[in-house]
């Protein structure tokens, strides 16, 4: 995971990104779900935003990417997590999810590549939530991250950002910035499909199209490299005693390979090896010794001694 400064410039691409997980970051969380969606920065400049108080919720933009993928997350999720998501663990397995393995990361970066550079993360409490739990999982796979030359942005800082350069002097209770509240006090309604991955994205990217000139003018002063963000928690010493494999974007033959080069059986073969190897020589002098004693004994037998 590098941390140098990559060459910045207007960002091209907007990836609006929203993860949803097992619970808190104190609680170590693993990913159940994973959405992106990639928007030409001329596409969110394009927003038609009608009239109206409140305006009505823009339409997104008709040339859009999109990945979306449920995850098993290999451990429980708390109560609450599932209550909010509607996700649990037993039925990501029922219904055959797999975890998040080198096949996402391939997954990533051949989705990242698709778009024009540079490319901008844009996730709601990104920079406390969503980037440092999905460093951590793409740290567990021990390959090359597929993120190092992607930039990221909270939304959070953007918007506080905006609403103050648009009412500088209100004064008023204290607003909360959550992505529910920005919604509602933008559009007097609030989002459609709240804690599904795909539902806040789209969320996110409505409240991004209010004032899109600003808020990419703010981007792209902002955006600071995705490899400087820290993983959510500590990984556990085994799990990088390996130097980062290539990352191939065909998702080939790699899969898991950095885990089972630990535990896999052949790990054990030199230690077999070096046995036998002390074996044979012992085996050889006990041979000899037995020839010498028979010789001998015939020696003490022969007529004439």
């Amino acid at each position: 995971m590098g941390s140098q400064a990559l060459p910045h410039g207007p960002m091209q691409t907007l990836i609006f990104l929203d993860l949803e997980a097992t619970g808190l970051p104190f609680s170590q969380p693993k990913i159940t779900e994973l959405c992106l969606l990639a928007v030409h920065r001329y596409a969110l400049l394009n927003t038609s935003v009608s009239g109206g108080k409140p305006p009505p919720v823009p339409k997104p933009p008709r040339v859009v990417d999109k990945l979306s993928l449920c995850i098993a997350p290999g451990k429980a999720c708390s109560p609450g997590a599932s209550e909010i998501t509607g996700l649990s663990t037993a039925e990501l397995e029922t219904y055959g999810r797999q975890r998040f393995d080198d096949n996402v990361a391939s997954l990533l970066q051949a989705f990242l590549h698709r778009q024009p550079q540079p490319c901008c993360l844009v996730a709601h409490n990104g920079d406390r939530y969503d980037f440092p739990l999905l460093q951590v999982e793409l740290a567990m796979l021990n390959v090359t991250s597929p993120l190092d030359s992607t930039f990221c942005v909270d939304s959070i800082a953007a918007l506080k950002a905006l609403e103050h350069a648009s009412s500088p002097s209100e004064r008023g209770p204290r607003k909360s910035y959550s992505l529910g509240s920005i919604y509602n006090r933008l559009y007097g309604q609030p989002p459609m499909d709240s804690h599904t991955a795909e539902g806040d994205v789209l969320a996110l990217l409505s409240i991004c199209q209010w004032k899109p000139e600003a808020l990419l003018q703010w981007v792209d002063k902002h955006a600071r490299p995705f490899s400087t963000t820290k993983p959510m928690y500590g990984i556990a010493a085994t799990a990088g005693t390996t130097s980062p494999k290539p990352h191939a974007a065909n998702g080939s033959p790699s899969h898991g390979r950095g885990r089972r080069r630990k535990d896999s059986p052949q790990a054990k073969v030199p230690e077999a090896s070096s046995q036998e190897g002390l074996l044979a020589p012992l085996g050889l002098l006990t041979f000899l010794t037995l020839a010498i004693a028979i010789l001998y004994g015939l020696f003490l037998a022969s007529p004439g001694l």
